[in-house]
């Protein structure tokens, strides 16, 4: 639709773009999509903005969401033009209905360590990790690619034993059972499962409903992630 703007009119009628989730942005799959698209509606917009002799077309605004983006300034800069600048609305943690508990780790990294190679080290620190805070209830990891999630859970599959009573595993089996993926089938029966954007829907749905209903103790996902 964006591609050929002038003669669809209905893109000349937008006025309110919505980006939900535009961390988007970085995955290596969708990201370059989510990209072109927004700068395609900021030259239809200032286009539209040039042709008109009075320059009374109204402004197209976006509005961009995301609950994980740590640079939203550069992103409300890049959707700034000359004559609307953007506005960046941070939400504080004091606003949250639900208090979070910080803690922050710190492991060394050696001057032989590339940034590769060390972030491959911090897999096998998770099951400590897991084991002395999660208080036996359901956990979230998070990676930065669906690489780094399907890593993550090899490591964690080899390094923790995750109790699971005789229902769970009842439960587990079964969706196990209908999953595509055959890596996923197999850390199922561990307890973990991984989550990402490259996944099968139907094997997706199956792991966010084990999850969802408490049966699934650990999950891997990527920051794209949204249940």
């Amino acid at each position: 639709m964006t591609r050929r703007w002038k003669d669809n009119s209905i893109v000349q009628l937008v006025r309110l773009f919505l980006i939900d989730e535009v961390h988007v942005i970085k995955d290596e799959s969708r990201g370059a999509t989510l990209e072109v698209v927004v700068s395609r509606m900021k030259t239809v917009q200032s286009s539209l903005w040039r042709l008109s002799e009075n320059h009374d077309v109204p402004p197209l605004r976006f509005v961009a969401v995301s609950a994980t983006i740590p640079n939203a300034e550069d992103i409300a800069e890049w959707l700034s033009d000359g004559k609307m600048p953007a506005v960046c609305l941070k939400v504080d943690e004091d606003q949250r209905p639900v208090k979070l508990r910080k803690i922050v780790l710190g492991f060394p990294c050696s001057d032989s360590q590339t940034e590769f190679k060390f972030d491959l080290t911090l897999n096998y620190k998770i099951a400590s990790v897991i084991q002395a805070y999660s208080d036996q209830k359901p956990v979230l990891v998070f990676c930065a690619t669906r690489k780094g999630v399907q890593q993550a859970a090899s490591v964690l599959s080899k390094d923790a034993k995750f109790l699971l009573s005789v229902e769970q595993k009842q439960r587990l089996q079964k969706s196990a059972n209908s999953l595509k993926d055959s890596k996923l089938r197999d850390l199922l029966m561990y307890g973990l499962a991984y989550h990402h954007a490259g996944m099968e829907v139907s094997d997706r749905k199956i792991i966010e409903g084990a999850f969802t209903a408490g049966d699934l103790p650990v999950l891997l996902v990527s920051i794209l992630m949204s249940i």
